[in-house]
């Protein structure tokens, strides 16, 4: 799978590119911001995103999935720290692939994108 990563904890995002290289994927590229995640997103259109909430310079990862699926179809895995029933609820009306709670480990992470492809 082609695989954009959302995250602005840098050695998050580093562990999951190797892993999920490791594996077999390409990571397209890795986001820190809201803004960034949509522009890659939308010059690269990967099949999977792997999305945290709470991003640099205030953004938003579920605001980046919902401009991003406005124009494309991409499934999404979000990956949090913050994952509290009310956040599930809201979260799973985009329908993602998974939440994942953070701390997460790279072979739970392979595993689920695995499955998703």
């Amino acid at each position: 799978m082609r695989i954009l990563i959302v995250e602005d904890e840098l050695l998050i995002a580093l562990d999951a590119e190797m892993a999920l290289e490791d594996a077999g994927h390409e990571v397209v590229g890795t986001a820190t911001t809201e803004g960034k995640a949509i522009e890659l997103a939308l010059v690269h259109q990967p099949d999977l995103m792997i999305v945290d909430l709470r991003l640099k310079d205030g953004g938003c990862g579920r605001a980046a999935v919902e401009e991003v699926r406005s124009q494309l179809d991409i499934a999404v895995i979000f990956a949090s720290g913050n994952l509290d029933p009310a956040t599930k609820t809201r979260l799973e009306e985009l329908e993602p692939i998974a939440l994942l709670s953070k701390p997460y480990g790279s072979d739970e992470l392979v595993r689920i994108v695995d499955e998703a492809a």
